[in-house]
């Protein structure tokens, strides 16, 4: 992937302000497809792309782009921006790659309503918001892209979801995501100035898992909220003190890249392990702090340093 404006994150990084309980209105807004609580903004465009695309598609060449940069582009760059590249990277997509999905695009909102989705998203919001005592803050942007992330964030906080990725098959699928993804949101707001990379990216995402499994209450496990297949859980539990030791290493970095590469699905510390192994340490920071300081103490973690919740943990002391 290219170098753009903001870095793509599995993680939302953004917003300025705490958002009480009772902070949550839904309201609609003059905007194509969009819908806001005083927090949180929804941007759909999925229908819009399929319906520009498909009448510039005879067009010659020079219109098309122009058509497509103008409608498509433009009105949304600082998401094509931080996603996909600048307007010359957008069209060679649509051309070369866009156009040869456009069938399996209109199949696939057959499928899934996107409608539906947002009307799950907003009602999501209002329980999360009973569930944790936060309500989360940004946009969320639904559209076809190059199948980079299925759900994801740019580095401004907007969150992304992808409706081309081979992930998203299902309005389940997609709607399971979204208490982790908006606890990622609502930590972003609440939680002290980061003092480093690494441990705030390895605390964010295992946070976000462990919320979303308290969430679910019952209905998930805890292999399948760190995206991870059981064999590949049982695997880490069973070298559970050779994982925290590499954190034991690592977690005073501030170095980006090595925070990317613990949230990096495709790069393992480890053979025998499996990638992403931050959002497995993360998670076991929190359980580890949780089984100290009571059931409800998860809530402490949104307004903690991280460096306190890893070192009230105890996790360190597990395995000596």
């Amino acid at each position: 992937m290219k170098k753009t404006a903001f870095l793509l994150i599995v993680i939302l990084a953004f917003g300025t302000g705490l958002f009480k309980p009772g902070a949550f209105a839904a309201k609609e807004m003059n905007a194509e497809n969009g819908k806001y609580s005083e927090t949180i903004q929804w941007v759909d465009i999925t229908a819009k792309q399929i319906r520009i695309m498909r009448a510039a598609e005879n067009l010659p060449k020079e219109k098309r782009n122009r058509l497509l940069a103008d409608s498509i582009f433009a009105p949304y760059i600082t998401v094509w921006n931080g996603y996909l590249g600048d307007e010359t990277a957008f069209l060679n997509w649509l051309n070369n790659t866009a156009y040869n999905e456009l069938d399996e695009y209109e199949r696939k909102l057959e499928v899934i309503c996107t409608k539906e989705m947002q009307n799950i998203f907003f009602e999501a919001v209002e329980d999360f918001q009973e569930f944790s005592g936060y309500s989360p803050q940004g946009k969320w942007f639904v559209f076809f892209g190059p199948k980079w992330t299925n759900l994801g964030g740019l580095g401004d906080g907007t969150m992304l979801i992808d409706m081309a990725s081979y992930a998203n098959t299902s309005l389940e699928k997609i709607t399971r995501l979204f208490a982790h993804e908006i606890n990622h949101q609502v930590y972003k707001v609440t939680s002290p100035p980061r003092e480093n990379a690494v441990l705030y990216r390895i605390l964010d995402e295992g946070f976000a898992c462990y919320v979303s499994y308290l969430y679910h209450n019952g209905n998930t496990t805890i292999a399948r909220e760190l995206s991870y297949s059981e064999a590949a859980y049982q695997a880490c539990r069973e070298n559970d003190a050779r994982i925290i030791e590499l954190l034991r290493e690592h977690y005073q970095s501030n170095d980006n890249q090595l925070s990317r590469l613990f949230a990096n699905r495709q790069h393992r510390f480890y053979d025998d392990l499996p990638g992403a192994i931050g959002y497995y340490i993360g998670f076991r920071i929190v359980e580890e702090y949780v089984k100290r300081h009571g059931a409800d103490s998860w809530k402490d973690i949104y307004t903690m340093k991280p460096e306190e919740v890893l070192m009230k943990s105890e996790i360190f002391y597990l395995h000596q």
